[in-house]
């Protein structure tokens, strides 16, 4: 009986823990432990999960599979339909009830390409030829209406062009190809059939230039917008995220600092009007009082009074490390923004990859498809993969999440910080994920084989780090194992999110005798950070 009550004691305290995550439904597909993961996209017609299997004994034979689902991971089953020979995907997205896949045979940067467009409405699968491109590394890959918009390097200078699907032709944009250059964003402004490239170049005195560019879907420039007197002298915009707000109103947010000391010194907010007039807001860590709430009591406190000396110095606080922005949320309340905190460690190499400060690191797989095999770890850590720009020797520390709430007006109503509590990985695409639910606001990410979940409500925080077993909505079955580089989460709406991978399952059949099988899977999963009740409380 004396051990009974502490077990009891525990017990109350893991249920209430566990309650906060519910896994509500689950499809699976039954692959071999290692085959390729499936890439997922929203749409209007439900889920959409997809890859290129290998056919067995012949790996040069490709078959490409996709199953739709809907917001109970109800799906009316796997889709297969043929890939050329000696073709895989490199690259996807989405445009109207179309899925569109980029094919490439092989990895050289000159191999053949083409596109198979999928109608999603009666399912119906069309092949394009994609020629007439220069020999490139591929960086983005999208559609829009009937134009296919790729953006590559050909050596170490970037070039965008645009393929017309029906006519043939490739139109290449001017004024993109060029030394010191670097494309932060591509974007697709589909409500005026244009897109949108934001442009990073250094000018006659190494400073670094600006330009948000609009184009038609024929590659002629519409409109530039130059971001000419930004903050004060030396500091530079680091990383950008445009997007569309009210009417023709345009926001763009992102870190700034000293590039050429590769420093951080906080974040801007630029407000572009319909005529290309902008006005710049700008943040130091004095702005966010609760930068450092990732830390404990006494180091956060050290950080404080390392800030408090510097602005008594007249100097702005700097930030260690690579501070970029990963996404935002707009609403009548005011803009929500979410930023990584993070540091990249390499050996033999001081190639950043695509991580680096100045390149496209908030472009996960969920809100902005693009190129493909995002999860495939083997062809990303690869050193002969031309499409990734990824290194083998390439590791990434992940320190904090942050999250700024302002007002209309620009003020800061609220700052706060999650804790990565120093992961460290090598998988190049970030992984924490936010959801904003009203007064609510979850972040969540993958550790080994356990959800790691934070919570604030009205911008305080209420837990960190909380850590969840990954379960089974089938009682009767068990996990026999994980494959733990397999597991990818991400938000999908409100508070559920979407958990996959592969895994081996235990079950039992109807004779009674045991047995295992080897699946994908993706889960839905419920977060309710108001169920949590503090230890105190329960004792």
């Amino acid at each position: 009986m004396k051990y009974f009550v502490p077990f009891l004691f525990c017990l109350f305290l893991y249920l209430p823990a566990q309650s906060q995550v519910k896994f509500l439904s689950r499809y699976e597909v039954e692959s071999d432990y290692f085959d390729p993961l499936f890439e997922m996209v929203p749409s209007a017609f439900g889920l959409v999960s997809f890859r290129t299997l290998p056919q067995k004994g012949q790996f040069n034979k490709r078959t490409f599979q996709y199953f739709v689902s809907n917001e109970d991971l109800e799906s009316e089953g796997l889709i297969e339909l043929p890939v050329k020979d000696g073709y895989d995907m490199v690259g996807y997205d989405t445009d109207k009830e179309y899925l569109f896949v980029l094919f490439q045979r092989g990895r050289t940067v000159g191999a053949n390409k083409y596109v198979l467009q999928i109608n999603l409405n009666d399912k119906k699968g069309f092949e394009y030829t994609l020629g007439n491109l220069l020999e490139m590394e591929l960086n983005e890959f999208l559609v829009q209406g009937r134009s296919v918009i790729v953006m590559g390097m050909p050596d170490t200078r970037p070039v965008i062009q645009v393929y017309d699907l029906d006519d043939k032709s490739t139109h290449t944009l001017q004024g993109i190809y060029g030394n010191d250059t670097q494309i932060l964003q591509v974007r697709k402004r589909e409500e005026i059939e244009s897109f949108e490239v934001v442009l990073s170049r250094k000018g006659k005195y190494r400073e670094r230039e600006i330009s948000i560019n609009t184009y038609d879907l024929s590659g002629n420039l519409l409109r530039e917008v130059k971001v000419e007197q930004f903050g004060e002298q030396g500091q530079e915009i680091m990383n950008a995220f445009l997007f569309s707000s009210e009417g023709y109103r345009q926001m763009m947010v992102g870190a700034y600092g000293l590039d050429r000391r590769d420093s951080y010194q906080g974040m801007y907010v630029l407000d572009i009007n319909e005529f290309g007039e902008y006005e710049d807001r700008i943040y130091t860590l004095e702005d966010f009082p609760n930068f450092y709430n990732y830390l404990d009591e006494r180091a956060k406190a050290r950080k404080d009074r390392e800030i408090d000396r510097n602005v008594n110095k007249g100097k702005v606080p700097t930030i260690r490390n690579n501070y970029a922005i990963r996404a935002i949320v707009d609403s009548p309340e005011g803009l929500l923004v979410y930023f990584d905190h993070y540091d990249i460690i390499t050996t033999r190499t001081n190639f950043r990859g695509i991580n680096s400060p100045m390149n496209l690191y908030r472009s996960d797989r969920w809100t902005r498809p693009g190129m493909a095999s995002a999860n495939d770890l083997f062809f990303l850590n690869s050193a002969t993969n031309p499409v990734s720009g990824f290194q083998v020797d390439t590791e990434f520390s992940y320190l904090s999440a942050h999250f700024v709430q302002f007002g209309k007006e620009g003020q800061v109503l609220w700052d706060n910080a999650a804790s990565f509590d120093n992961m460290q990985t090598r998988y190049q695409v970030p992984f924490g994920e936010m959801a904003k639910v009203d007064d609510e606001l979850y972040h969540a990410y993958v550790r080994e084989d356990k959800i790691m979940l934070a919570y604030f409500k009205d911008g305080e925080k209420v837990f960190d780090n909380l850590e969840f077993d990954i379960k089974l909505t089938n009682e009767n079955e068990r996990i026999s194992q994980t494959n733990r580089e397999t597991l990818q989460l991400v938000h999908w709406y409100d508070r559920y999110f979407l958990l996959s991978g592969t895994q081996k399952i235990r079950y039992q059949k109807e004779n009674g005798s045991g047995a295992s099988r080897d699946v994908y899977f993706v889960t839905k999963v419920l977060f309710a950070g108001d169920l949590y009740e503090p230890e105190e409380k329960l004792k």
